[in-house]
């Protein structure tokens, strides 16, 4: 971490130990997430990238010319295949009950990206209006104070293209790194394709920022996306996301259908009338699941990025293409979804905006003093209760409601305790 002073060095190893610390202890999994482990163990195993007799039971997965396949996009398997080579040449093995590979591979491809990419952000604010002495506040409050912190101590999608994000942010905001920063933004896309709308605000807002030098932004973009598109033709033989094809879903023992119940039905496969879609999208946002409700210091935030664009402030042509993108995304999930994205602590989908949201809200400290109002610190002390509460079980049951951090508490309380650990 080349130019941290020592303390906020410090700090960042810190909050690394406490992401490693949890996916140790914890080690909570849903099918979201052995989907992936699945991939990343067949490819350094068996050099395919079919789950065919993979390890880790999962349901997260499509039947292709007589083969099983995540339908997660490849990217961060690709990357956790990279990881998992060194431990398997080393003899240590994916599968369950095997602590340690499942731990260092889960923390190096989301933990650690999750580090990574709150050092890209806290380095950004250099770019901000943001006065220094606020830097260190605001990062803190993004790292401990939202679902990043729960969702960085499991293998998902979410944390690992947050900081994609937030890559690409440092490189836009830095100025004269257009070329990377439309590779990361590209890449985040590549590996959550919701977050191209994101792609697009910037290349737009970059083309009105330098003109013809935002081509780069674009060929950056186009070469992140070009190998996933191979991807999806040389397994499925279309260009089409493997998770937009429903009839892929349907196969001996598929969890998954076009119109099933609730927790069945899958996202994509149909689209809901406009009068769900509206009440459903108001409680993807402040429901008994509601993002909202489950990262409270967000209201902070966007009421920030509405001060950025209505004063017209530094960036506020891109605040308001990662307002608008961030809307387009949930009108999305509320046409196209019913299950406020399944056995999850919040809806994990919107985790990707929080660094946007944080940077471009930022600059709402600027008129405080050396304090933060009171009303600020408790909004942030009860956004770290829900992202601690979260911690304990990133995949908790939807079936408590408001009451999702406190049962989170009681049954880890109730846990039988962790017991020895076999590194194998």
């Amino acid at each position: 971490m080349r130019g941290f002073p020592p303390l906020h060095f410090r700090l960042i190893l810190a909050y690394a130990a406490l992401l490693f610390g949890a996916t140790l202890a914890l080690q909570r999994m849903s099918a979201h997430s052995t989907s992936r482990l699945d991939t990343i163990e067949s490819m350094v195993e068996r050099s395919t990238f079919a789950i065919d007799g993979a390890s880790y039971q999962t349901v997260d997965k499509v039947f292709i010319d007589g083969h099983y396949y995540s339908h997660q996009p490849p990217l961060q398997a690709m990357v956790g295949a990279a990881v998992y080579y060194q431990l398997w040449l080393a003899g240590l093995r994916l599968g369950p009950g095997r602590v340690a590979a499942y731990t260092i591979v889960t923390f190096a491809v989301n933990g650690l990206m999750t580090v990574i990419g709150l050092a890209f952000f806290w380095r950004a604010l250099a770019w901000s209006e943001v006065p220094e002495r606020w830097h260190l506040a605001v990062t803190a409050s993004l790292a401990c104070g939202t679902l990043l912190l729960p969702f960085g101590t499991t293998m998902n999608g979410h944390g690992f293209s947050a900081a994609l994000l937030s890559m690409g942010l440092y490189f836009y905001v830095r100025g004269g790194a257009v070329f990377w920063a439309g590779l990361a933004f590209g890449l985040a896309g590549a590996s959550d394709h919701a977050l191209l709308v994101f792609f697009g605000a910037f290349g737009l807002s970059a083309m009105a920022r330098w003109g013809k030098g935002a081509v780069w932004f674009f060929v950056a973009g186009a070469l992140a996306l070009a190998p996933v598109g191979v991807y999806y033709y040389a397994v499925g033989h279309s260009l089409v996301p493997i998770a937009a094809r429903p009839e892929l879903f349907v196969y001996s023992g598929s969890v998954w259908s076009a119109d099933g119940g609730i927790y069945n039905r899958l996202t994509g496969a149909g689209w809901n009338s406009g009068q769900f879609a509206a009440s459903y999208g108001v409680k993807l946002l402040v429901g008994p699941h509601g993002f909202l409700i489950y990262n409270p210091a967000s209201w902070l935030a966007l009421y920030g990025m509405a001060l950025v664009i209505r004063r017209r402030m530094r960036y506020w042509i891109e605040a308001a293409g990662a307002a608008a993108g961030s809307c387009l995304v949930i009108v999305y999930y509320a046409l196209a979804s019913v299950n406020s994205s399944g056995w999850t602590y919040s809806v994990r989908w919107f985790i990707p905006f929080l660094p946007l949201w944080w940077y471009f809200g930022a600059p709402v400290v600027n008129g405080w003093t050396q304090r933060a109002p009171r009303w600020a610190v408790a909004l942030c002390a009860v956004s770290v209760f829900y992202a601690l509460a979260g911690t304990l079980n990133p995949w908790s049951s939807p079936y408590s409601g408001y009451a999702t951090p406190w049962t989170n508490i009681v049954e880890e309380a109730r846990r039988p305790h962790f017991g020895r650990y076999i590194w194998r």
